[in-house]
């Protein structure tokens, strides 16, 4: 059987999910993995049995054929740049860069080299929104909520680019990508970092299709919900926790309305998209989640800090 080679760089609270998945995969030869701190990512190490552990990303460039990026947003593009331009298989967390000139850059790098190039856009894997789109006909409504309570994990970024971009690519996953974006409003509110800890924006697309999107880390209960109105009275409801998908048929338009709800397998989404990662590389082909997509997630994510009003709550 033939095994990728594979190293992990930041092994933080996603990253080591990634070491635990990829020492699962049999196609995958886990040979190294990488952090700023050479403590954490020695213990890492042995709980998975790899052989190679270090402080500095580059000494894995001669040794892996594939490497997976988990880092804060800010050092994406140099860890992406340095492999990409020696021919390794890149696996990028959202967001794919801290601006869009960097994604543009490691498009221009990528191009050409018959290299695998993944955005981590988790949600994509998740068998709810596997389902999605045979549902999803005429929308002119819908909801996205993605909530929780403050953690102190990437504080890097605010809620836009950390918690809504994972709904903006999944706007562009039901609404096509070459859908044009009317008019962006928004307020944000800073609490304990130095960025917008919650936000709630609203985006008009052409065909008067309006989106409602909230993102909190200053929420007390973990939610994770999708609300897609549709001109025919139906509503679609998708979990991302419960990974379950409703559709309530009728509505409005009739005097009863019956409800839909598929039987989906519970998978855990990040194997999914690793094993994609992985299946990808050995099979030649595009991932379901290209650098562009990344590109796109992040270009609105840009637009709608660009636009948002943000009030300092901090005390």
């Amino acid at each position: 059987m033939n095994k990728v080679k594979v190293g992990v760089i930041g092994v933080g609270y996603l990253g080591q999910h990634h070491v635990r998945i990829f020492s699962e995969i049999p196609q995958v030869e886990l040979l190294g993995v990488c952090d700023i701190n050479l403590k954490r990512a020695k213990e890492i190490a042995s709980i998975y049995n790899i052989p190679f552990v270090t402080d500095d990303y580059r000494d894995l460039i001669d040794k892996v054929e594939a490497v997976s990026i988990v880092t804060p947003t800010i050092s994406h593009f140099q860890i992406a740049k340095d492999f990409l331009e020696k021919g390794i298989h890149t696996f990028i967390e959202k967001p794919v860069t801290y601006n869009l000139r960097e994604a543009e850059i490691l498009l221009d790098i990528a191009s050409g080299k018959d290299l695998v190039l993944q955005v981590g856009h988790i949600e994509r894997f998740n068998p709810a929104v596997q389902e999605l789109k045979k549902y999803i006909k005429n929308p002119f409504y819908i909801e996205a909520r993605r909530m929780g309570p403050f953690d102190g994990r990437s504080t890097d970024v605010g809620v836009v680019m950390d918690l809504m971009i994972h709904d903006l690519d999944i706007l562009f996953y039901i609404l096509g990508k070459n859908r044009k974006i009317i008019d962006i409003n928004g307020v944000g509110y800073s609490i304990y970092t130095p960025h917008e800890d919650f936000a709630t924006v609203n985006i008009l697309f052409e065909g008067d299709i309006f989106v409602n999107l909230i993102a909190s880390k200053v929420s007390p209960k973990k939610l994770r919900k999708l609300d897609i109105h549709e001109k025919s009275g139906d509503q679609i409801i998708v979990d991302y926790i419960e990974q379950s998908i409703s559709i309530v048929h009728g509505g409005a338009q009739h005097i009863e309305s019956s409800l839909e709800s598929p039987v989906l397998e519970r998978e855990e989404p990040l194997r999914l998209e690793l094993e994609h990662f992985v299946k990808c590389i050995l099979e030649g082909k595009d991932p379901e989640v290209t650098l562009e997509d990344g590109k796109l997630a992040l270009a609105l994510a840009t637009e709608i800090l660009k636009e948002l009003k943000v009030f300092d709550f901090k005390r």
